[in-house]
């Protein structure tokens, strides 16, 4: 028996060339606006013409678990959706933005170093909630703004200072091997040591990268590397955690980055080790695949589920130049597209909409897989589910935002947030991709955007 093609539904339905009455969706642009309207309803001036975010517009109150300074929830990850903004659309504010919640950064990141938003030692330093992940962003705007690079050197040498002084072992930060902890810190430094010309970085990096090689485990699917305890994330009992976030396939990537940036051959082959253990436990049908979480859902976001595996197999292909892993990507994707995505939310992915465990993430998967064959069935995929996205977003006066939940801190309340990884910001990044890369598609301007270092997509074709 053949297997089916893959047919993506059309999420703009239309009658005698008109959309049918009620589902109707706006224009990319102008849904952007939309979204920017409720970022902006965030914002509170601060001292010396900086500005801070509010994590949850409805409740200002509201303390997001990564501070207001971090990638993750605050002010960095403010900065870097304003900063591709600003690119895609040429609008001076969308820069102007970007620099006043830089400035605000650059005032207060001293402040939270100490920060224990998991009970992860040093995850402060860390690439989603710390010091990491503020570093990626401040070394995009020294390109463009060379009074920033001060700060982004700060950044990263306050983390070279701080090597081996938590986390209980003598290289690295946090203890844990994942990229919640030193393996975002490393895939950080690698991309530093480049941007930056500062060879002591990617020195730093190795060193961590062979701490970590020297813990590889194994088991009945081969080799493998503990991640995140369980423990962390408030599960009380013994379990192997998974995912680009917290496991071995996410150390794959950061062990192929490795590879990538120094040419040894020791990290690229433990990166495809570490990717294989992650096939060997595929659920294949056909020609797609997918990937059990805890608890026997199927997650499509990259912190944990499909999204995550598919930027790591891109990068362990690219680092080996395999094939195989290319086509494991695409498996992954196909997984995806063959559940019913874009237009259904199956178990595990329900009212999770943004960048971390979400349908953001998705989204940058399809517009990444087609950066990366040129096969339309991609674009039209992340086209759809961009309307997808839309569909299930909330719109009113007060602007465009989405109530979601975290797979990872699964707290039971809808949380409509403003941030890169968990809020507005990155979906509205998303959105912003998409419509450049249909622009691109149909005879416009090359598509091209800013990526982090957590990020195998192409940055421009």
């Amino acid at each position: 028996m053949s297997i089916p093609a893959i047919v993506i539904p059309s999420l703009r339905p239309e009658v005698l060339g008109a959309p049918f009455p009620g589902t109707e969706l706006p224009e990319l642009r102008t849904a952007l606006a939309e979204v920017q309207r409720w970022i902006d309803s965030a914002e509170e001036p601060a001292e010396g013409g900086a500005s801070r975010w509010h994590a949850w517009p409805d409740r200002p109150e509201f303390q997001p678990i990564y501070g207001p300074v971090s990638l993750n929830t605050g002010a960095a990850g403010i900065a870097w959706y304003s900063l591709a903004a600003a690119d895609s659309t040429g609008d001076p504010e969308h820069t102007a933005r970007a620099r006043r919640a830089a400035d605000f950064v650059v005032a207060h990141w001293r402040e939270h170093i100490e920060d224990s938003s998991l009970n992860v030692p040093g995850i402060g330093l860390g690439h989603y909630g710390g010091l990491s992940g503020i570093a990626s962003v401040f070394i995009e705007l020294a390109e463009r703004f060379p009074e920033y690079r001060p700060t982004a050197v700060a950044l990263l040498d306050e983390i070279l200072a701080r090597t081996g002084r938590t986390g209980g072992r003598d290289f690295g930060w946090t203890g844990a091997n994942g990229n919640l902890g030193d393996g975002g810190i490393i895939i950080t430094l690698v991309d530093a040591a480049r941007r930056l010309d500062e060879p002591r970085y990617l020195e730093a990096a190795v060193r961590a990268g062979e701490g970590i090689l020297a813990e590889e485990l194994q088991d009945e699917h081969g080799s493998y590397w503990h991640g995140v305890d369980a423990a962390a994330l408030g599960i009380d009992f013994e379990i192997e955690l998974d995912g680009f976030e917290l496991g071995t396939i996410g150390i794959a990537y950061v062990l192929a980055r490795l590879g990538a940036a120094t040419g040894d051959e020791r990290f690229t082959a433990a990166a495809a080790r570490a990717a294989d253990h992650a096939a060997s436990q595929a659920t294949l049908v056909g020609d797609a695949a997918v990937l059990a979480r805890i608890g026997g859902t199927i997650s499509f976001g990259y912190c944990t589920g499909s999204s995550g595996t598919i930027r790591s197999f891109l990068q362990v292909h690219r680092a080996t130049g395999d094939g195989q892993y290319l086509e494991w990507a695409l498996r992954f994707g196909r997984g995806i597209l063959r559940s019913g995505v874009p237009g259904r939310q199956t178990p595990g992915n329900t009212n999770v909409y943004h960048q971390c465990c979400g349908s953001a993430a998705v989204l940058e998967s399809f517009i990444g897989l087609w950066l990366e064959t040129g096969d339309s069935l991609w674009l039209d995929a992340a086209t759809a589910q961009g309307d997808d996205l839309l569909i299930r977003s909330v719109v009113d006066e007060r602007g465009r935002r989405w109530y979601s939940e975290s797979h990872v801190l699964p707290v039971g309340t809808l949380k409509a947030e403003v941030g890169h990884q968990v809020g507005a910001s990155g979906i509205a990044l998303s959105l912003l991709r998409l419509h450049d890369a249909v622009a691109s598609a149909g005879g416009g301007a090359a598509f091209s955007t800013l990526r982090l270092p957590d990020d195998p997509f192409r940055a421009a074709v």
